[in-house]
C-alpha cells in the first residue's frame, strides 16, 4: 500500500521591548490611588522627572512604567507608591514634631524676674505657677548681687502663698554666695529629697557653671599649715613645719609646692583658698614697695640648692636675669609687667652653663648620656682588647692588639720596644736607655757612655 508523505510549516511573530520608561504622579495624600494609564503617553499630571520632596509637603508621589514593543504595542506596569518620597516626608514630620516638643519644653521654663532691691543673700521672686514641685525649672534674672551669706530663694506663688527660703547651689552641695554678678540670668531646676553622698538635701541648683573667671588658676585645694602667720596675695613656700612667706635668706623644702596665698592664714592654723597658678600677682607684697623687675621676661628665684633644701640668697634673690654661675635659679612666672606676674603651675630649676641658662633636668640628662656612652666605649675597648704573646728568632714577645708597645725577652735581656725600635734594655750588667748605657766595670765600677742599643 502506498503512504503519501505531508509537511507542516508553522509561522510564529516575535515581539521585542523597545523601550520602558518610568512616569510618576504626585497628587494629595487624601485623594485615591490613580488608575493605571490607559494611552501612550499617559496625559494628565503623569512626568517622567521624578518630583523632589518639599519641606512641609504632605502629598504622595506614585510612579508606573510604560513598557513598548517592537509593533507599537504597550503595557503599563501596576501603580506603586514611592517608598524614598515616604521616608522624606516621615522624616520631616518627625523632625518637627521634636521641634514642638523643645518649643513646649522650653515655653514651660518660666522666667522669673528678682523682685530683691538690693545686695542680699535672700532672693525672691514672683511665679505664675500655684505650688513648687520636684524637677520645676526657672529661668531666674538676678537684679542685685549676693552676698557673702548663703543664698536662698523665696517665691510668691500665683495664688498669694509663697515657697519659702529654699537654698541655692551651685553644683553639688556647694552653696551659691557672691558667685552671680548682678543682671545675669541662670537656669535653675528644684530637687526634693535628693541624695548626694551621705546626705539628703532639698533646694534649687543652678544648671550651668557660673564660676567662669578661674579658667587662668589651678587651686590647691587641701588644707596647709601656716608655720608663720600669712597674709593674704603672698607667695609662700613651706619644709616640714609648715608654710611662710618667701623673703629674701629663707630656707624652704623643693619637695613641697610654691603656692600663692589665696587668703591669710593665722600661725599654726590651715587654709585652702591656696593656688599652684594665679594670675595678677604682686611680687611687691613679698619684695618691698618699690621693687621692679623687667617686663616681659620669666621671673626666677636665685639661691642656692643644698640636698632638699633651697637657700634664697639675700641679694638680688628675685630676678629676670641670672648671672651667677654658683647659684641655682627657679622659674616662678611671666611678669606682665615691672612688679606683677602670673604664677607659673610648674617651677623648674635652672643653672647658668657656660653662659647659657641650662636646665637642671636637661644637665642631668645631659650627664647620664655621656656618662653612658664613656660606659659603652670602655666596655667595648675592654671587650675588643687581646694580650699578645709569640716567639720569633728574636725571643719571646708580650704586647696587645691596641698598642704598638711591647716587651722583647731574649737571651740577654728585656727590652721595652716602642713602634718597632727599642727604647730601653736591661741586661746582667748594663742598663740602656736609647743612646745612654750605664755599664759595670770590671773593676766593679760604673762607666758611662753613649752607644747604639
Amino acid at each position: 500500500m502506498a503512504i503519501k508523505a505531508s509537511a507542516t510549516i508553522t509561522l510564529s511573530a516575535v515581539r521585542d521591548l523597545q523601550s520602558c520608561t518610568r512616569y510618576y504622579l504626585l497628587q494629595s495624600s487624601t485623594s485615591a490611588k490613580p488608575a493605571k494609564p490607559t494611552a501612550n503617553p499617559p496625559g494628565g499630571s503623569w512626568v517622567t522627572a521624578e518630583p523632589s520632596y518639599t519641606a512641609g509637603s504632605t502629598n504622595s508621589l506614585y510612579f508606573c512604567d510604560l513598557n513598548v514593543f517592537s509593533d507599537s504595542s504597550f503595557v503599563y506596569s501596576d501603580i506603586s507608591l514611592s517608598s524614598s518620597y515616604e521616608a522624606a516626608k516621615q522624616a520631616y514630620n518627625l523632625a518637627q514634631t521634636a521641634e514642638g516638643e523643645a518649643a513646649q519644653a522650653l515655653s514651660s521654663t518660666e522666667c522669673i524676674v528678682g523682685t530683691q532691691t538690693s545686695s542680699t543673700y535672700a532672693w525672691t521672686g514672683r511665679a505664675s505657677f500655684a505650688s513648687l514641685v520636684d524637677g520645676q525649672t526657672i529661668l531666674y534674672w538676678l537684679p542685685y548681687a549676693g552676698t557673702s551669706t548663703s543664698a536662698t530663694l523665696n517665691l510668691t506663688l500665683s495664688g498669694g502663698g509663697t515657697t519659702g527660703a529654699k537654698a541655692v547651689y551651685i553644683n553639688s552641695t556647694t552653696r551659691c554666695t557672691t558667685h552671680i554678678a548682678a543682671g545675669n540670668m541662670v537656669q535653675m531646676i528644684y530637687r526634693v529629697g535628693v541624695t548626694i553622698g551621705t546626705g539628703t538635701y532639698t533646694g534649687w541648683w543652678i544648671c550651668r557653671s557660673i564660676n567662669s573667671d578661674t579658667y587662668d588658676r589651678i587651686r590647691f585645694n587641701n588644707v596647709i599649715k601656716a608655720k608663720t602667720a600669712i597674709s593674704a596675695s603672698r607667695v609662700i613656700v613651706g619644709d616640714s613645719s609648715g608654710y611662710f612667706h618667701l623673703a629674701a635668706g629663707s630656707i624652704f623644702d623643693v619637695d613641697k609646692p610654691i603656692l600663692w596665698a589665696g587668703s591669710a592664714i593665722t600661725a599654726a592654723a590651715t587654709g585652702s583658698n591656696n593656688y599652684l597658678s594665679y594670675p595678677s600677682c604682686t611680687l611687691r607684697n613679698n619684695a618691698g614697695s618699690s621693687w621692679t623687675a623687667t617686663q616681659y621676661a620669666t621671673l626666677y628665684l636665685a639661691g642656692t640648692l643644698i640636698g632638699n633644701s633651697f637657700v634664697v640668697s639675700s641679694e638680688n634673690w628675685l630676678t629676670t636675669a641670672p648671672a651667677n654661675e654658683i647659684l641655682t635659679y627657679i622659674a616662678l612666672g611671666y611678669m606682665y609687667s615691672t612688679y606683677q606676674m602670673y604664677f607659673y603651675p610648674e617651677h623648674p630649676m635652672f643653672r647658668l652653663i657656660d653662659g647659657e641658662l641650662t636646665a637642671i633636668s636637661q644637665i642631668a640628662y645631659e650627664a647620664q648620656v655621656a656618662a653612658s656612652t664613656a660606659q659603652a666605649t670602655a666596655d667595648a675597648a675592654r671587650a675588643d682588647f687581646k694580650r699578645v704573646v709569640r716567639i720569633d728568632n728574636d725571643g719571646l714577645h708580650v704586647g696587645d692588639n691596641q698598642s704598638t708597645g711591647e716587651v722583647l725577652i731574649d737571651s740577654e735581656s728585656v727590652n721595652v720596644v716602642m713602634n718597632g725600635s727599642k727604647y730601653s734594655r736591661f741586661a746582667g750588667n748594663y742598663v740602656q736607655f736609647g743612646n745612654y748605657q750605664l755599664r759595670r766595670t770590671t773593676d766593679g765600677g760604673l762607666a758611662f757612655k753613649m752607644t747604639d742599643i
